[in-house]
């Protein structure tokens, strides 16, 4: 069954993307791609930190290279908890009774197309498995997603669209797999400051809502901080995200040609 939906999602994904259209620039709001594309021969780094309590968080690294038009291509290693209340610093879970599995090292590629001046769409996957010292213990994890990304207002935009995970990644207790919403905005405040938020649906491990802001300290680099929150499952915990952006491009200058 996870098979067959796993082929039937990439086959859409990679049908998609046999088109050719033009794309533009930027990476991740919180927690849900932001609907752009990093430059060809153009790299960006982001590395997210999840606070729930002074000695219990959790950290997030993506890295992405632009290989074309359009196309870009990268590689995550998430959900990779860190504790210091003098029990064991990094933890693992390769138990397949208890899921999501972690941390995760994923390939990821998207697609953007230009559908209007101020329209986008993007169609996106992420693939890898969980590590474990035991190779018998490793499961592969994927997330696959649609986003349409409107540029509604001058200085903003929101982007909503569509998610099919697997029980590795989303860890939900009952499916091998999930679809559901994603969605986010941003709003810029001048030149220096940021709100943005996102949103994902469902009742697994990443059902969660996040809303902050963030400022450009410069042409290469972005600090964002926001409030995690436990909904729509609320059975997680909530928390606080620190998010830094690296980019290897001067990117205002980017969006302003």
């Amino acid at each position: 069954m996870l098979v067959k939906h796993f082929r039937s999602s990439a086959a859409l994904f990679f049908l998609a993307t046999c088109l050719c259209l033009e794309a533009r620039a930027q990476q991740n709001l919180f927690n849900i791609p932001s609907g752009d594309v990093t430059p060809r021969g153009e790299w960006f780094y982001q590395h997210q930190i999840n606070f729930y309590e002074p000695d219990d968080f959790e950290t997030k690294s993506h890295f992405v290279y632009g290989i074309a038009d359009g196309w870009d291509i990268g590689l995550n290693f998430i959900d990779l908890p860190l504790r210091l209340d003098g029990t064991r610093f990094i933890s693992f879970n390769a138990d397949s009774r208890r899921k999501p599995l972690y941390p995760l090292l994923m390939a990821t590629a998207q697609k953007q197309f230009n559908l209007s001046e101020h329209l986008n769409f993007n169609v996106g996957t992420q693939l890898g498995p969980n590590l474990s010292e035991r190779f018998e213990s490793k499961k592969i994890a994927y997330f696959n997603y649609a986003l349409a990304k409107w540029h509604l207002i001058e200085n903003g935009f929101i982007a909503v669209g569509g998610y099919q995970g697997n029980d590795v990644f989303l860890g939900q207790p009952e499916e091998d797999y999930q679809v559901g919403i994603i969605a986010g905005f941003e709003y810029k405040l001048g030149s220096k400051f940021l709100l943005m938020g996102d949103f994902i649906s469902g009742d697994h491990k990443k059902s969660q809502t996040v809303l902050g802001g963030g400022i450009n300290v410069n042409n290469y680099l972005q600090v964002f901080v926001g409030k995690l929150f436990d909904f729509p499952n609320g059975d997680l915990d909530s928390g606080i995200v620190l998010e830094i952006n690296l980019y290897g491009w001067d990117f205002k200058r980017a969006l302003a040609r």
